[in-house]
């Protein structure tokens, strides 16, 4: 069993080191590069479905990808980023700051990370759920007929496959493709791009699903 996925190009917030969430904040030069640089590396890859976030960054990387494929992205709702709430536009660093200010706005109890966040941040656990449905679905469906599905989409999600698939944490820099394989029961992931390869973290509760 195997399938791909491709977090998406570079964004102007991205540079900034702001949360984006579910705010839609379109690739810029940059990011449209990486997602050409990423295409010529996927094309080859036995792609048959590409799936991809609704939100104009992942989109336009899966929208490059497939120009290379042949493909028509599908859009999945499930692959969206995750909402922030009040914290989406901050940078890392106001987040920080703001924390303590906006303690009357922050939900009562942790999140899944250890952290507090705004009560309309939508709850890493649901984020979780929903990627791990949508990949599953996709890719049961399309190996049904021997194919192979790429995936497109954002930071937290990427790090809610891995922590399905693997039991462990990657973050993953913008377009750095990689493959997961299953071989006896276990799964791997293989970065495609040796220069451009998703970053491990140890797991620590209170550092790793929070993070842009």
């Amino acid at each position: 069993m195997t399938f791909y996925v491709l977090r998406h190009g570079q964004t102007d917030w991205n540079v900034q080191a702001r949360l984006q969430g579910s705010t839609d904040i379109p690739l810029n030069d940059t990011g449209r590069a990486q997602a050409h640089v990423a295409a010529d590396i996927l094309k080859d890859q036995g792609l048959t479905r590409i799936v991809a976030s609704p939100l104009s960054r992942a989109l336009e990387t899966a929208q490059i990808v497939g120009a290379a494929c042949a493909l028509e992205p599908i859009i999945d709702d499930r692959l969206i980023e995750r909402n922030f709430g009040l914290f989406e536009g901050m940078t890392i660093d106001e987040v920080r700051q703001h924390r303590e200010e906006m303690r009357e706005h922050m939900n009562p109890a942790a999140d899944l990370d250890g952290k507090h966040y705004p009560h309309n941040a939508e709850p890493l656990g649901q984020v979780i759920e929903r990627v791990y449905d949508c990949i599953n679905a996709h890719k049961a469906d399309e190996q049904l007929s021997g194919g192979t599905c790429l995936f497109v989409f954002h930071g937290i999600p990427f790090r809610a496959v891995t922590r399905k698939f693997l039991n462990d944490m990657y973050s993953s820099p913008n377009a750095a493709p990689v493959r997961f394989e299953e071989r006896d029961g276990k799964w791997r992931m293989i970065p495609l791009d040796p220069n451009n390869a998703p970053i491990q973290q140890i797991y620590n509760a209170q550092t790793t699903m929070g993070r842009i």
